[in-house]
């Protein structure tokens, strides 16, 4: 119990609100609701908002000042947001969106239906119209699809007290400035400025003579992966964003490269499920189906491939019916081995630590981790096999199982290194298709390896 009576009170204060916000949702309050959770911090009030139906967060938001309800909305999943958006007035909804950030509108607008996305668009103001335009040109995972087009820019002419009148203007509308850049007349990007340099410069100096150059910079359409594992190695805390003639477009910040670290986690990790990159547990059934029968389709086809390797050796499991239940404890070690391998490859692969200049490296690395992996399993099968059964060849019997776990280990630790690099040379993302042939090595490879060496051991035997 913590001695500490004000934390107490703090902690008691917190859980009745909780119970007053709970209160409000279940008696479907919405004006309640929107009192309560505009002075919380925006994250919490998406997670009430997440509690209640698109339709009643719809009717808190509408409650809510348009600042307010942009912060709370853009803390929600885009398509969650925008199925909340897509329940607003569109005059309401307009205003929301115009209050945001322009990269996190953009993000919801590409969730919702042409027509009302088109109709939104028309509601909002000219300059927040435009920006929508210019930022949806760009594919969603690029540079250009990440960035936000507010970005603190001078034009190198400035002096330094025209250029502190202006960053003092342009601080009203932005709510933070991570660097300031300076630009030419046709808007190509020529430096940055520290904030320290012109502060304590002279008025009447000129910026672009303060200006450090050689500013280091992105293009547009830069994969974002690529652009976080830039940020991620430099520490950056932004970086700009221009075209293909070096004009500045735009920013993105430290916080969309985390965003951007955390999507594609969790989306590799869906992929290596065979699940949609983009599903979602609030995504409709109809876009779950059709994401993943496909490569449900091809699991079939790869299931159908192994089951034709057991068919051939019919015979051989009609002799030792106990073969059935050992290839199994091969293929499916044999899977986690080549899921470890390929997890550890595809995540190297993903921070930008290995290339093929290192896969005969990795190969060797795998070989030996293969060798000795499948020998100590292998060997605690043998084991076991040998003094369980009561078959007069268990021991024979068991040695073949070592010896199938051992190669199969070998297989599944080498193809789990290879077929992601194979997978990406060949233009297809590595987490997403090289689960699937890794598992039909294994499996095949499993399947084979113990009916075979079965197989000779009957002919041996007979």
């Amino acid at each position: 119990m913590s001695d500490d009576p004000s934390k107490s009170t703090q902690d008691d204060e917190q859980e009745a609100a909780s119970d007053q916000y709970q209160e409000g949702i279940e008696l479907h309050d919405q004006e309640a609701v929107a009192s309560r959770i505009e002075e919380m911090p925006a994250a919490d009030g998406a997670d009430v908002m997440r509690q209640l139906t698109t339709e009643q967060a719809a009717g808190v938001a509408e409650y809510l000042d348009p600042d307010t309800a942009a912060r709370i909305i853009a803390e929600m999943e885009p398509m969650l947001a925008a199925s909340v958006i897509a329940d607003m007035e569109p005059v309401e909804a307009s205003m929301v969106l115009g209050a945001m950030d322009p990269d996190d509108r953009v993000d919801i607008l590409a969730h919702l239906p042409r027509a009302l996305r088109e109709t939104l668009i028309g509601e909002m103001d000219a300059g927040d119209a435009a920006d929508v335009r210019k930022l949806q040109q760009y594919p969603p995972d690029t540079a250009g699809g990440i960035m936000t087009t507010q970005v603190t820019a001078l034009e190198e002419h400035f002096t330094v007290e025209e250029a502190i009148a202006e960053l003092r203007r342009i601080n009203e509308q932005l709510e933070q400035m991570f660097y300031v850049y300076v630009i030419d007349l046709r808007g190509h990007l020529v430096g940055v400025l520290s904030m320290r340099d012109l502060i304590l410069a002279k008025p009447e100096r000129k910026i672009n003579t303060l200006m450090r150059g050689n500013v280091a910079a992105v293009p547009a359409t830069m994969d974002q992966e690529e652009v976080a594992r830039i940020v991620r190695k430099y520490k950056y805390l932004a970086m700009p964003v221009v075209d293909d003639k070096n004009r500045l477009l735009g920013l993105i910040t430290v916080d969309d490269v985390v965003e951007v670290i955390n999507a594609e986690a969790t989306e590799d990790v869906q992929k290596m499920a065979g699940a949609g990159a983009e599903e979602r547990l609030t995504s409709p059934w109809q876009f779950s189906v059709r994401a993943r029968t496909p490569w449900l389709i091809v699991n079939l086809g790869t299931a159908f491939l192994a089951a034709a390797v057991v068919g051939v050796f019919q015979t051989t499991i009609a002799a030792l019916p106990i073969l059935a239940a050992y290839q199994t404890i091969v293929s499916g070690m044999g899977g986690n081995a080549g899921a470890q391998a390929m997890a550890v490859t595809i995540r190297g692969i993903a921070l930008g630590q290995v290339d093929t200049k290192l896969l005969k490296h990795l190969l060797r690395r795998e070989l030996i981790v293969g060798i000795l992996t499948g020998f100590i399993v292998g060997s605690i099968t043998w084991a076991i096999a040998a003094f369980t059964s009561h078959d007069p060849h268990a021991g024979l019997i068991g040695a073949i199982i070592c010896l199938a776990l051992t190669l199969n280990h070998i297989n599944a630790c080498l193809t789990g290194v290879a077929i992601p690099f194979v997978m990406k040379k060949l233009g297809f993302d590595p987490a997403q298709s090289a689960t699937i042939f890794a598992t039909t090595f294994t499996d095949c490879g499993g399947f084979f390896l113990t009916l075979g060496l079965a197989s000779l051991l009957l002919k041996a035997i007979h």
